[in-house]
């Protein structure tokens, strides 16, 4: 009977211990409670970390802003994005492309880190142009660190989050059936633990980023040796064939699969089936490669992909690209809103000899860089026929060029 006592007092310490313990791991917190169809959302904030997004997302919570706006951008391992105000309406072509009524300045933090469940700021091309739209992160993305404001983390919630990423989607990876969502804000109880302070040394990206987005298959290039078909189930559907986009990796297995028609009807069965399909990896010079191509749901006729940016022939109706000169400047510099417009005298050899600055971005520096990098640049001699001559004979010419400012990777 003591030794029954004895366990049953230490039971009742060790369970003590165990409140004491979980008491002490969690707090309440005012978080954002996202309602989707597929369930709820939750995360804590960073006011210490981002004190202007934080602020600002929580007076648009309050005002019911979000409320009926989509996440209109999912792609799995990656990110689900939304907030955007052009989501509420019909017109998809324009998701993505709304603010709030003001611009954040960036309050990037070389001490959290996108790791699965991480919140950011979407953004343009300029750092402080975050608004409203923002995205939570599926896995490991540690190529956005200090690129994009993190002003949260989810508490709960993230196999809803992984849910919503595999919604059969269009080529712009806008779901083919909107996900509203309604935000509110709620004192909820909080780990003490911040995964974010963690520093992700993996990334679990198999559809974006460097080196990992797959190729578009171009059927006119003979570099390219089309994917094969090795094994295939029909889809039992009333429907009639349709295309649908798939994404194939070096070894031939399906890692994605979107749809270039809104209305495509059953198209989660389509999906479904078509992440089952084993193919004979593309070859790109004799290399397996990452591939996108189309082809119809019975798992025939491969073609070339189209829409959702993937480049197309220059026909009619469109414009061809004109020469830029690529300036490389290191991460995180502030671009110009402006570029420098350049004149370039190129000899009859295609050297450049003179390159003139005619109007400036405003930063002296990044004019330089650009007037630099155009006199590394060579050139197909230009040519003229002139009444005397029997074929085109090299001219000097003069070019009028842009300037393309590119950030490089951070290391």
């Amino acid at each position: 009977m003591k030794k029954k006592m004895h366990f049953f007092s230490l039971a009742v310490c060790l369970m003590c211990l165990s409140f004491a313990a979980e008491t002490y791991a969690a707090k309440k917190e005012k978080v954002a409670v996202v309602k989707t169809p597929f369930g709820e959302i939750v995360w804590r904030f960073f006011p210490s970390q981002a004190p202007g997004h934080t602020a600002y997302v929580m007076e648009l919570i309050n005002k019911g802003f979000y409320d009926g706006t989509t996440f209109h951008r999912v792609i799995p391992h990656f990110v689900i994005q939304g907030g955007d105000p052009n989501s509420k309406n019909a017109d998809r072509s324009d998701d993505g492309g709304g603010d709030a009524d003001k611009t954040l300045k960036a309050e990037f933090s070389k001490t959290i880190h996108y790791r699965p469940g991480t919140v950011g700021m979407a953004r343009g091309d300029e750092p402080d142009s975050g608004s409203c739209q923002f995205f939570i992160a599926l896995e490991n993305i540690p190529r956005l660190d200090e690129k994009y404001t993190i002003f949260g983390e989810l508490t709960s919630g993230l196999n809803i989050a992984r849910k919503i990423s595999e919604v059969p989607r269009d080529l712009n990876d806008n779901p083919l059936q909107p996900i509203p969502v309604t935000i509110r804000l709620e004192e909820r109880k909080v780990p003490e633990k911040v995964l974010s302070l963690e520093a992700p040394d993996v990334s679990g990206e198999t559809l974006t980023g460097p080196g990992r987005r797959p190729r578009a298959f171009d059927p006119k290039n003979n570099l390219w040796k089309a994917p094969g078909m090795k094994a295939a189930v029909a889809v039992e559907t009333s429907a009639a064939p349709t295309r649908i986009e798939l994404a194939v990796d070096e070894q031939g297995k399906v890692i994605d699969v979107r749809f270039p028609k809104l209305d495509t009807p059953d198209a989660a069965k389509l999906r479904a089936q078509a992440l089952t399909w084993i193919f004979q990896p593309a070859t790109y010079n004799g290399n397996p490669q990452r591939v996108r191509f189309e082809i119809d749901s019975r798992g025939l006729n491969i073609s070339a992909p189209t829409g959702g940016g993937v480049p197309v022939d220059v026909g009619e109706g469109i414009t061809p690209p004109s020469a830029v000169v690529r300036v490389d400047v290191l991460a995180g510099t502030l671009l110009p809103k402006e570029t420098p417009r350049l004149r370039l005298t190129i000899d009859p050899d295609g050297n450049v000899t003179d390159v003139a600055l005619q109007s400036s971005c405003g930063n002296p520096v990044l004019d330089g860089a650009a007037v630099e990098a155009a006199k590394k640049l060579a050139f197909n001699p230009a040519t003229e026929m002139t009444p005397d001559s029997k074929e085109p004979e090299p001219v000097a010419v003069y070019l009028d060029m842009e300037t393309r400012f590119v950030q490089a990777e951070s290391k």
